[in-house]
């Protein structure tokens, strides 16, 4: 209890000083991503991997400066993103038929869109074909060459860490397919890792889901093996009905919704079921493990076309000083 109303007053002067773009009294921080506003491109992995890791296929840029520190993943996602890309403007990839990626250089902000009906060409939906268009920034550093000053910000015993972003939904069409697998997701993932013994879990937030309203979840990811913990709805965005799914269905409009959060409390509830449950057969620590990577975006089993738009992704942790 005491942890959630420190929180609480935290989480208030925190957004009274972003307002003004004051920094929080008592307290240093650190942005953990690079390029927030996405300025400096993409590199586009391909949908095969390489003893286990993606391929990079080459680099969509507009005029950075400075190497992208994203990635676009899109697996199991139909025609590629590089190989068969169309012919467009400077800020728009797209393969002309499933995915297309769009930097608005004004907002700062990038715009997602992917088709899964032409994934599955009117056949019914199913985990068979899984597909995916992420963008993805990994590793965020080299977390074993820090200073013990830079560890603690991206460690998981950083006294907060604040997610902020803006989304909106501009534009979703239903199931041309009733059968088989129907679900749409666009989810932030952050990879929480142990340097030492290299265990890995998948802490979540839940963005959208045309479903409805999400539940906390812990489970075992079957494709990876690793435990997966993922915010609710309610938990993103503080109340539902200010969340992308209104009124029982999409909300689609030119509106942003912020999500501002301290996922602090959140990744403490990770270490504490892991240990109820001795998933590891010891006690696992919020120190012994870090932030290390993250991605967003869609994950959809379904005959949908959706877009989602975003700008402002960072994660800000702040430590006392």
């Amino acid at each position: 209890m005491l942890q959630q109303i420190l929180s609480f007053i935290f989480m208030i002067c925190l957004t009274f000083s972003s307002l003004f773009g004051m920094p929080v009294r008592g307290y240093e921080s650190k942005q953990l991503f690079a390029d927030a506003g996405f300025e400096n491109g993409f590199v586009v992995m391909s949908q095969e991997t390489a003893d286990g890791a993606g391929v990079s296929l080459g680099e969509f840029t507009y005029g950075g400066v400075e190497s992208p520190s994203w990635m676009i993943a899109q697996w199991n996602s139909g025609p590629c993103l590089w190989q068969e890309r169309a012919e467009s403007d400077v800020y728009t990839l797209t393969d002309g038929k499933t995915k297309t990626v769009m930097y608005n250089p004004i907002e700062k902000s990038i715009s997602m869109r992917l088709n899964a009906a032409n994934i599955y060409n009117g056949e019914p939906a199913s985990f068979d074909a899984w597909p995916h268009l992420l963008l993805e920034q990994s590793p965020l550093c080299d977390y074993s060459s820090l200073s013990e000053k830079d560890k603690a910000f991206y460690s998981c015993d950083a006294d907060r860490m604040v997610l902020d972003l803006n989304i909106r939904m501009t534009d979703f069409v239903d199931t041309t397919n009733s059968e088989g697998v129907n679900a749409v997701q666009y989810l932030a993932y952050f990879y929480l890792k142990d340097e030492e013994k290299h265990r890995f879990i998948w802490f979540g937030v839940d963005l959208f889901d045309n479903r409805g309203y999400n539940d906390t979840s812990w489970a075992n990811d079957k494709a990876s093996g690793n435990m997966i913990y993922c915010l609710s709805t309610k938990d993103t965005y503080g109340k539902k009905y200010k969340s992308l799914f209104r009124n029982g269905r999409p909300y689609i409009s030119q509106d942003w919704v912020n999500v501002h959060i301290d996922l602090k409390p959140h990744i403490l509830k990770v270490f504490e079921k892991a240990n109820k449950e001795n998933l590891y057969g010891e006690k696992i620590y919020p120190e012994d493990f870090f932030v290390g990577g993250t991605n967003i975006g869609f994950e959809i089993h379904g005959n949908y076309d959706c877009t989602v738009e975003i700008k402002g992704f960072a994660l800000t942790a702040y430590n006392k000083k």
